[in-house]
């Protein structure tokens, strides 16, 4: 029994925050919290990859170590995902992410963190010459084999059918398992050919809303008449149910209310797509108060039970949830499903 997390075990390879300049950007997660093992990107692809590999391999002994003492873990041993167990560590990289800034987006989401400078890709030569020396340590990584073929791909990097470098991340992601991150604003040709053509591709939209006034509140934009056309038009590109993935982000207060959870049901229902993802404000995780949390968790407990009493399927964010919030919610599910029973 040794302590892990899944993105260890799994040998995450993620790009994610700002990439230029000297910054610790090619990591093994994206948890919020300071000093998490990473590395920078170097001047060639090859060095990139060797020191994320060696870092790896110093974090899987120093987590089977008995010393107190921390160089690569200081981070990991507060992450509410590191925990105990019979953990097996993959040596072929099975998720790459591709969270990397500055890049644009149009959405402006009550919740995110990122400052509005990261939105502009084409500042200065600086950020071209570190895209430069990421697509370098992608390419060297495919080449060697290190990246294994059935590893699912994330695209997140701001708004990906207004990117700068869409075509480039479009040709190393074609013909592989990936999820684009959307925010629905545009149509995308592209992605609808890549759902047509492959599917084990989908798109995930963090819709966090069943209402336009709601969606306004959180997004910033008043425009989800549109964002329903568009899922429509990623609906008819699929080749299969299941392709377009929407996550709620429960925010206590804006969107728990029975309005909303009705609205988003309904939506799931009408774009066939029967599951949703749970997920919770990642700005307090770690920072929020016992009864803050119960309100979340109460929440939670609301919309599942009305997913389940709808018969459609849910699962939670487990790198936003902690193991804890998840059986707590559990639990909560069933208490909101016995009282509506009975009442």
């Amino acid at each position: 029994m040794r302590k892990n997390c899944p993105y260890i075990s799994n040998f995450a390879l993620t790009f994610n925050g700002r990439i230029d300049g000297e910054r610790r950007c090619v990591s093994l997660c994206c948890e919020g919290l300071p000093d998490i093992p990473a590395v920078e990107l170097y001047g060639t692809g090859k060095e990139t990859i060797d020191a994320f590999r060696q870092m790896r391999d110093s974090v899987i002994l120093e987590s089977a170590s008995p010393s107190e003492e921390r160089t690569f873990t200081s981070a990991c041993f507060k992450c509410a995902h590191y925990i105990s167990g019979d953990w097996k560590n993959s040596y072929l990289i099975g998720y790459v992410n591709l969270s990397m800034y500055p890049a644009p987006c149009q959405c402006r989401c009550s919740y995110c963190e990122v400052p509005k400078d990261h939105f502009d890709v084409l500042k200065d030569s600086g950020v071209a010459e570190s895209y430069e020396k990421m697509f370098d340590a992608l390419k060297y990584a495919i080449e060697i084999g290190l990246i294994a073929p059935k590893a699912w791909w994330q695209v997140s990097s701001g708004e990906i059918a207004i990117h700068p470098y869409r075509e480039r991340i479009f040709e190393i992601v074609q013909n592989r398992t990936v999820m684009f991150y959307t925010n629905c604003f545009i149509f995308d040709s592209k992605i609808g050919a890549n759902l047509t053509s492959n599917p084990a591709s989908s798109i995930n939209l963090s819709i966090d809303a069943g209402t336009k006034d709601t969606w306004h509140k959180v997004k910033g934009a008043d425009n989800f008449g549109k964002i329903i056309e568009n899922l429509a038009e990623y609906r008819n590109s699929s080749s299969r149910p299941g392709q377009i993935t929407l996550k709620y982000i429960i925010l206590p207060g804006i969107n728990d209310n029975i309005k909303d959870y009705a609205a988003i049901i309904d939506l799931l229902i009408a774009l066939g797509t029967n599951h949703l993802t749970l997920a919770r404000d990642t700005r307090t995780k770690y920072g929020q108060s016992e009864e803050e949390n119960e309100r979340l968790v109460t929440a939670a407990g609301q919309l599942t039970a009305m997913l389940y009493q709808n018969k459609l399927t849910f699962n939670f964010d487990t790198f936003t949830f902690t193991p804890l919030e998840r059986e707590k919610i559990v639990a909560a599910t069933a208490k909101s499903f016995i009282f509506s029973r009975q009442t």
